[in-house]
């Protein structure tokens, strides 16, 4: 395993714990990465389109996970990146399956799609290999380790993660050009203003309870366009 992939396992608990602890609920989880409640079943927990015939179960997308009513941050975050990579690149639903199972088996790290900068790129999901000296030297299809790409290629994918210890700490769902973070560890995982604390869904009820944009802005000591941009990402998560 490479040094970029690796974590000492005294570690992982320490930089895991406050990513894997239960923070949202399906529904919050796929309103979040917005897909359906019942994608984000399938994709967790697998799904038998008749009960009486188990054994045809679809098999889920990460792998087995728990049925656990809740779902952790690296759990959100590997659910809005399958997302991306099934509506933005058109990345079929079984190439997503096989690359996440072949980067979980042979990198043996958990939650792949939160610790790989993963991208799409013609089809296939790639990583990009980087030298000694950090320098991009190649990209590998995850779901076709046998399959290799060039350097330099134009990529899909708009990076909107901050990572702390090659893992996923942070979430920016507009983009890093506007400051609306999820971040689990400030007011329990929700979108928040960055630097504020303020929720988004803090300032979608106000709006919705008749308060002008320029009030809101003027209490809260924000830009009014802020303030309209955080409420265009409110409605359409359905805050």
């Amino acid at each position: 395993m490479s040094d970029d992939l690796w974590i000492p396992d005294y570690d992982r608990s320490r930089l895991n714990g406050w990513r894997t602890e239960p923070l949202y609920t399906i529904r919050e989880a796929a309103r979040l990465a917005q897909v359906s409640s019942s994608t984000v079943r399938r994709w967790l927990y697998g799904y038998a389109p008749d009960p009486r015939w188990p054994e045809e179960k679809s098999p889920p997308v990460f792998g087995d996970s728990p049925d656990n009513p809740f779902v952790s941050f690296l759990q959100l975050v590997e659910i809005v990146i399958a997302s991306d990579f099934r509506k933005v690149s058109h990345v079929k639903l079984d190439t997503v399956r096989v690359a996440y199972g072949q980067a979980k088996a042979n990198w043996g790290i958990e939650y792949p799609f939160a610790h790989l900068n993963l991208e799409s790129l013609g089809g296939h999901i790639i990583r990009w290999i980087k030298g000694d000296d950090r320098t991009v030297s190649g990209a590998q299809a995850v779901d076709a380790p046998e399959q290799w790409s060039l350097p330099g290629l134009v990529t899909e994918e708009i990076h909107k993660l901050d990572y702390e210890q090659q893992l996923a700490a942070r979430w920016y769902p507009v983009g890093k050009d506007m400051p609306i973070v999820v971040d689990p560890l400030l007011s329990s995982g929700l979108p928040t203003i960055v630097g504020r604390g303020v929720t988004v869904g803090a300032i979608y009820r106000r709006w919705k309870a008749g308060h002008l944009i320029e009030f809101i802005a003027a209490d809260l000591r924000l830009e009014a366009t802020l303030v309209q941009r955080a409420l265009q990402y409110a409605d359409k998560v359905a805050a």
